[in-house]
C-alpha cells in the first residue's frame, strides 16, 4: 500500500510539473521580417514545480509586428526519482506597433520519462503569455515583464490550470544579447522561484 502511495504521488508531481519554470529570453519586440533569433541557456528552480535543465528560444520575425516562436528544453525534474523531462512549444508572438506589448500563445507537448517504471505519458499544453518591456535611457538594457499562464491535459491526470509571472532582463553587447530570468509562481502545486540565463547572437538575416 505504502509503494503504491508512492509511486502514485511521484505520478502527480511529474504530470502536474510541465513549463510554467520555463525562462523567458525573449522581449516584447518582433524581429524584422525574415530575421532568426536563436538563444541558448539553463534554468533552474526551487519549489515543486521544480526542474533544472537547458533550453533553447527560436524567433523567426514574419512581419514587423509578428514572429513565429519555438522554445524547447531538456530537463530533469528536481525529485528523487531518475527522469528526463523534454518539451516543445511553438506558437506566434503578436507586438504592438511600438514594441512595448506582445502577446503569445504557443502550444505543445512535454513528456517526461522516469526510469523506475512510472511514467506519466505526453502532457498537451496551451501557454499564452502577455510581455511588457522597455529600454532604459542612454543604455543597452531592456526590461520585461512577463505573466504566463498554462492550461494542460494529461491523461492520467486530466485538466489543471496555472499562472506565473517574471522579470527578464537583456543586456546587449556588440555581438551578443545575455539574458536574466527570474519568475515564480504561488498557483497550487505550481509554487516556487525559478532562475534562468541565456545567450544569444544578434539576429542575423
Amino acid at each position: 500500500m505504502t509503494v503504491k502511495l508512492i509511486k502514485f504521488l511521484s505520478l502527480l508531481i511529474l504530470a502536474t510539473s510541465c513549463t510554467v519554470a520555463l525562462p523567458e529570453f525573449q522581449t516584447a519586440a518582433s524581429l524584422a521580417p525574415r530575421e532568426n533569433k536563436i538563444a541558448v541557456g539553463g534554468f533552474s528552480g526551487r519549489g515543486l514545480n521544480a526542474s533544472t535543465g537547458g533550453v533553447a528560444v527560436y524567433n523567426r520575425g514574419l512581419t514587423n509586428n509578428l514572429d513565429l516562436t519555438t522554445t524547447t528544453s531538456i530537463s530533469r525534474l528536481n525529485i528523487e526519482q531518475d527522469n528526463l523531462r523534454v518539451s516543445a512549444v511553438t506558437g506566434p508572438k503578436w507586438s504592438t506597433p511600438n514594441q512595448k506589448w506582445a502577446l503569445s500563445a504557443p502550444v505543445g507537448a512535454v513528456h517526461t520519462q522516469t526510469f523506475n517504471d512510472i511514467d506519466a505519458g505526453y502532457t498537451f499544453i496551451f501557454t499564452p503569455t502577455l510581455y511588457r518591456s522597455w529600454a532604459n535611457p542612454n543604455t543597452n538594457v531592456t526590461h520585461t515583464f512577463f505573466a504566463r499562464s498554462e492550461a494542460a491535459y494529461n491523461l492520467y491526470r486530466g485538466r489543471w490550470f496555472a499562472i506565473v509571472s517574471g522579470y527578464g532582463q537583456a543586456y546587449e553587447t556588440e555581438r551578443l544579447t545575455h539574458y536574466l530570468s527570474v519568475s515564480g509562481s504561488t498557483n497550487g502545486p505550481f509554487y516556487g522561484i525559478y532562475f534562468g540565463y541565456g545567450l544569444s547572437l544578434k539576429p542575423i538575416q
